[in-house]
């Protein structure tokens, strides 16, 4: 079976209505300044995706009315000096976002997070300016992915985590709105995820996966995979790394991705 994981960019040629953008949830509305506004960027890490972003944004035209500064990064420091006197604080990535939260008071735009990772730092810090641009994409673009690669597909089985509670709805919704029966099973530890599995697989021509802390760890996404194949069901996933493990394919935002809309949402308030 030849995997392929679909992003945006990838189905643009025929299913442009369907993947056109990646989902921007919960973005911090900003007035223009009567001045230059100073956003900063502060990076979990100096490379890999969080770099890759940066420089993808970099090369996007950006309005005269901002300026940009390098804030940094978590894991080779960073600059306060930057940060302080930034109007809006870009943190990229988790790590670089609850570092912001922890030593300075600008509004923050966190991107390259998921949903689950943003509703705990809302949480962990109520009072703060936040706002994310999250990696999550909605339960119908989820579907129309099942029904473009897997069109002989008539039952979805999903997982869901603690942090996924209130998505079973809105993806049985999806479902239906697209003609496909939803099973779920809902796992509150790692030690439930097996037997669930097991049962799911069972029923269900395909399995949905969703990022959740529980489900998403390393040893689940083994345990996904391996049972999966046992099974030969195919798996929906949410990334391109599961993609290269054996998921059949995924709907994913690239780095390069977020950087086109973040690039393109600062035009649009410009």
């Amino acid at each position: 079976m030849t995997t392929k994981s679909f992003r945006p960019a990838d189905m643009l040629r025929g299913w442009r209505t369907l993947f056109l953008l990646p989902v921007i949830a919960a973005v911090l509305v900003l007035s223009a300044p009567a001045r230059a506004m100073d956003i900063a960027f502060a990076l979990s890490h100096a490379s890999g995706p969080h770099r890759i972003f940066l420089e993808a944004l970099q090369r996007s035209p950006m309005p005269r009315s901002h300026h940009i500064a390098d804030g940094g990064s978590v894991d080779e420091g960073l600059d306060s000096g930057v940060l302080e006197r930034a109007d809006v604080i870009v943190a990229v990535g988790a790590r670089a976002t609850e570092e912001i939260l922890k030593k300075f008071s600008a509004p923050i735009l966190s991107v390259l997070v998921s949903r689950s990772q943003y509703r705990s730092l809302i949480a962990a810090y109520p009072d703060a300016a936040l706002s994310a641009m999250v990696l999550d994409h909605p339960a119908a673009r989820h579907m129309r992915l099942a029904g473009a690669v897997a069109p002989n597909v008539r039952t979805v089985g999903l997982i869901i985590g603690p942090d996924s509670l209130d998505l079973e709805k809105v993806f049985s919704t999806a479902a239906a709105d697209s003609g496909v029966s939803l099973l779920s099973r809902r796992i509150g530890a790692v030690e439930d995820l097996l037997p669930q599995l097991e049962q799911l697989l069972q029923a269900s021509d395909a399995l949905l996966m969703i990022p959740d802390p529980i489900v998403s760890s390393q040893a689940s996404a083994r345990t996904i995979l391996l049972t999966s194949y046992r099974y030969r069901k195919p798996i929906l996933a949410y990334s391109q790394a599961y993609v290269q493990a054996g998921a059949l394919a995924a709907v994913y935002s690239s780095p390069e991705d977020v950087a086109g809309d973040l690039a393109a949402w600062r035009a649009c308030m410009s």
